[in-house]
């Protein structure tokens, strides 16, 4: 499916589009897009299938914090097995690279689910249609430019309402985030789910004033850090017309995860096996691609965060508010 543009203005959207836009403006800028085209067709040709198995992008599109065991994670609690075998309608507002509309779309290839994706950054919207195409999935997921914040304005969902909306490490972005989950609430049927896969201010952190060191993924300056805690986000649920269906800590996970990072060596490293072909064209699907030359510090200053415990990761199912 195409990468289709917005259209449409709206004066509540308006007053915070010029902001959401230099806040994304980090991610994956056009100047790298001809240094991650080339990346991306030397691991093309050196993989022996024809088109990219998703998992083959992991290092690139999986870069929240826990990587794709975060994804599965996410697609398990999101319930996209229905009794019926019915397929779904699924959004994902701030989608990026798509990482997590692939492991979906691979995972329930039987059936068939309806997967559109939403983000404002035209530079990531060309992207994953790049991606979806090299993985063969280019016609099973829907790739929208637009304001993840406010679906409806988009042309080809106004009216029309979901049985998922999915989202990854969106909110974190987001000063408004009641009004922006009433947007989503609007746009559920009524035996919808939201799924969140957010980080948090802990209490700990709360509790001594600390928050962690910028630059990180979401923020390179306090203006654009919007990290909320646990219950600023059950507030801001409540206040929209959700309520928790279920919730998970994943912050042990995410802990354990980076651990393995920092143990595992380095393929081709001193001691370990030659790199094959698809291992040495995949080394170069780096997330300096997407982050730029911050990713190392952004890293770094997460990794002190999680250890210092005043970061953590939650996962969250929001079903709309039953009134008796």
């Amino acid at each position: 499916m195409s990468h289709d543009t917005p259209g449409g203005d709206d004066a509540s959207s308006a007053r915070h589009l010029s902001t959401a836009c230099a806040q994304v403006a980090h991610y994956a800028p056009p100047r790298h897009h001809a240094a991650l085209e080339e990346a991306l067709e030397a691991l093309i040709k050196a993989h022996p299938e024809p088109v990219l198995p998703p998992s083959a992008l992991a290092g690139l599109d999986q870069l929240h914090l826990g990587g794709a065991a975060g994804s599965r994670e996410l697609l398990a609690m999101a319930a996209l097995e229905t009794p019926e075998g019915m397929p779904l309608a699924i959004l994902e507002p701030g989608a990026g690279l798509g990482g997590l509309a692939r492991m979906l779309v691979s995972q329930h290839a039987s059936v068939g689910h309806h997967v559109t994706t939403l983000d404002l950054s035209e530079s990531l919207c060309q992207l994953a249609v790049a991606l979806n195409r090299a993985t063969g999935l280019r016609e099973r997921i829907r790739v929208l430019e637009g304001d993840a914040c406010y679906p409806e304005l988009h042309p080809a969902l106004t009216g029309r309402h979901v049985d998922r909306i999915l989202s990854q490490h969106l909110l974190v972005h987001l000063s408004d985030k009641t009004d922006v989950l009433r947007q989503w609430h609007d746009c559920l049927n009524d035996d919808g789910y939201l799924v969140l896969h957010e980080p948090v201010l802990s209490v700990q952190a709360q509790a001594f004033h600390e928050r962690p060191q910028l630059p990180v993924p979401w923020a390179l300056t306090p203006r654009a850090d919007h990290l909320a805690s646990c219950e600023e986000l059950h507030e801001a649920m409540a206040n929209s017309g959700f309520e928790v269906e279920a919730h998970a800590e994943l912050t042990p996970q995410v802990l354990a995860w980076q651990a393995r990072r920092l143990r595992t060596p380095s393929p081709g490293a001193p001691g370990q096996p030659p790199l094959s072909p698809v291992q040495r064209a995949s080394q170069a699907l780096t997330p300096e691609l997407i982050f730029g030359s911050h990713f190392p510090t952004m890293q770094h200053n997460l990794a002190e965060a999680l250890e210092a415990g005043w970061l953590e990761v939650h996962l969250w199912r929001l079903r709309k508010r039953r009134h008796p």
